[in-house]
């Protein structure tokens, strides 16, 4: 994963939910690229947010 930049939205997010970033901790790489790629196709403050707590929400 270090050859993609995390966006800074979804990293302040991240940093404002534990369990969303445990979970992405675990993920494979592939997950973590598709994460990431969502992440980078929001337009709002409201839809980062909403994948954090997706990811927050799993397993």
């Amino acid at each position: 994963m270090e050859e993609q930049e995390m966006p800074i939205g979804f990293a302040f997010q991240m940093a404002l939910n534990q369990n969303a970033m445990e979970n992405f901790v675990e993920m494979t790489e592939e997950e973590k690229k598709q994460v990431l790629e969502a992440a980078r196709n929001v337009h709002t403050k409201e839809q980062m947010r909403s994948i954090v707590e997706d990811l927050g929400q799993l397993g």
